[in-house]
């Protein structure tokens, strides 16, 4: 078996060179409408681990990077409230949800995730779409949970930040408070 990050002979998903690596992340923030969107590595820096999440090995690959990163955030992070982390679209592709992994990472005191709530009903992919065609056709998400607590929006990417502002407004337009998003990486870096 082969380092999924350098390709080096390893028998786990990431060599420990690599795991030292991807666990030291570098929290970026992006601010759009005034909402604060996290990420925790530049784009270009993961690309190839991102785009496994169309692929059965990526399953590992977004556990390993969940434990990295997003775990590391949830046993710093203090609310004085229950707080849901809350996946965008977590359906099922390929035998897993990428969202609800990185979602499932978040598990602590006052946080914990909540599946299968916000789905969108538009099944167009946005991957290598410009502004313009992500704004010519939204989402249209549907809440299909009652929410009771402030959520955290978790996905893997922000490239335009259509997808996660379409969500926030999703959510609030039903009185639900969206704290911040948190993503594994963005598209400007």
């Amino acid at each position: 078996m082969f380092c999924a990050f350098c390709k080096s002979f390893t028998l786990n998903t990431f060599c420990k060179i690599c795991s030292q690596i991807l666990s030291e992340p570098s929290p970026i923030v992006r601010e759009l409408e005034g909402f604060k969107i996290y990420s925790f590595y530049g784009y270009s820096e993961i690309k190839e681990l991102i785009h496994s999440k169309h692929q059965m090995h990526g399953y590992f690959i977004y556990k390993n990077l969940a434990k990295f990163a997003f775990n590391k955030f949830a046993k710093s992070f203090s609310f004085p409230e229950q707080v849901y982390a809350l996946p965008i679209d977590d359906r099922v592709h390929f035998g897993y949800s990428h969202t609800a992994i990185l979602a499932n990472a978040l598990r602590a005191k006052n946080l914990k995730p909540i599946f299968h709530a916000l789905h969108a009903i538009s099944k167009i992919s946005y991957s290598g779409k410009d502004l313009q065609f992500r704004q010519n056709n939204p989402r249209n998400f549907k809440i299909l949970k009652k929410i009771t607590a402030p959520v955290i929006l978790v996905d893997d990417i922000v490239t335009t930040g259509t997808t996660i502002l379409e969500a926030k407004n999703t959510l609030e337009k039903v009185g639900v408070k969206v704290l911040f998003a948190l993503v594994l990486a963005d598209a400007k870096y």
